[in-house]
């Protein structure tokens, strides 16, 4: 079953929890959690596409949750509430709940919410591919991997997998690559020099960026490109004092 199906239960009522399996199990992928901890445990850990979250669990609020949750990823989330008042509506608007709906619940109006809400392409593929197109347009700007996975709605931990799982390799090794790559493109095709290059490609000076450079080719960039027949480029002039 593709990871677009997978939703997440929050309910500490292990009734609800096992009713909501049964109804939704032929075409989602359940997750299970009874409280915030194990809810957070969960986004973490999976490519969750959409959450059902009950208002009350125990001594938990469950909108008061959602901030945390939020911090990990920007799915959907549809509330459970026994109580329907103005004040519940009121609080689910400002907490940015994309639905909430009354217990007892009834499953075509849960399962025609679902469809609705929770998107129907492969969100491990999607993060991943997002990830790699901001990669590659923004290659000379420095990237905290927790920065990139809050941009995208998902947690750090969750961005790595997806992304080692589409482009067989991390985030940071994708990006000093295609560093190299551009660096390698630059060195042989303009006269610009290492420190100009370092700067093109997202690194600090050109002492950091050589240092990267000879690690993945093996050669500095001076001796690649005059590898490639090319003139080295001339030194900056010196600064003289009038």
């Amino acid at each position: 079953m593709p990871d677009s199906l997978r939703v997440l239960v929050v309910d500490d009522e292990a009734c609800i929890r096992e009713a909501l399996t049964a109804a939704l199990g032929a075409t989602y992928v359940v997750h299970l959690a009874a409280s915030g901890t194990e809810a957070c445990a969960l986004l973490d850990a999976h490519p969750i596409a959409g959450i059902i979250l009950d208002v009350r669990l125990g001594d938990e609020h469950g909108l008061d949750l959602i901030p945390r949750f939020r911090a990990l990823t920007a799915v959907p989330i549809l509330v459970l509430t026994g109580h329907s008042t103005e004040d519940l509506a009121i609080q689910a608007v400002d907490a940015q709940v994309a639905k909430y709906l009354k217990k007892p619940l009834a499953l075509p109006d849960l399962l025609a919410a679902l469809r609705r809400l929770v998107p129907q392409t492969d969100p491990t593929a999607d993060l991943a591919e997002r990830a790699r197109r901001y990669l590659d347009a923004h290659l000379a700007t420095p990237l905290r991997i927790a920065d990139l996975a809050h941009q995208f709605g998902a947690s750090e931990k969750c961005l790595r997998r997806c992304f080692q799982c589409a482009c067989g390799k991390t985030p940071h090794r994708y990006l000093a690559e295609l560093r190299m790559q551009r660096a390698a493109v630059l060195l042989r095709t303009t006269a610009l020099g290492v420190e100009q290059i370092a700067e093109a490609v997202g690194y600090p000076n050109g002492e950091w960026f050589t240092k990267h450079f000879k690690r993945l080719h093996g050669i500095t960039p001076s001796v690649f490109r005059a590898s490639q027949g090319i003139p080295a480029a001339p030194a900056p002039p010196r600064r003289t004092d009038p």
